[in-house]
This record gives C-alpha cells, sequence and structure tokens, in this order.
C-alpha cells in the first residue's frame, strides 16, 4: 500500500513538470492576447488548488490510517 502511494506520488510529480513545461510553452504562445494569458493563468491556478486538495487528502488518510492500525 506504502509503495503505491509513493508510486501514484511520484508518477503525478513527473505528470506535473511536464505539464508546467506546457503551461510556459503556452503562455509565451498567448502572450500577445491577454484575454488567452488570463485564461491559461486561471487554469494553471485551478490546478494547483486541485492539487493542494489531493495532497491534504492523501495526508488525511494517511493520519487515519496510522491511528486505526495502531
Amino acid at each position: 500500500m506504502v509503495l503505491e502511494l509513493f508510486s501514484t506520488i511520484l508518477i503525478d510529480g513527473a505528470g506535473a513538470k511536464v505539464k508546467k513545461n506546457s503551461d510556459k510553452k503556452k503562455l509565451k504562445e498567448a502572450e500577445g492576447d491577454p484575454e488567452k494569458y488570463n485564461q491559461i493563468v486561471e487554469k494553471i491556478e485551478q490546478r494547483k488548488k486541485n492539487g493542494d486538495k489531493f495532497i491534504l487528502y492523501l495526508f488525511g488518510i494517511l493520519i487515519v490510517s496510522l491511528i486505526a492500525f495502531n
């Protein structure tokens, strides 16, 4: 179970790095269009918020499972 969680986190981290590079490229392409630029920035911020929630849920599940098994 622990290895599955770590592998999921590692895969998610690698995917996030690829997505970050893709976002940088999109931002450079959208520099002349402020509306498109703002949309991309909003999507990036929303993804960060969702990622933070995901980490909090995983941490909460970890704490609950540690308490339950001890």
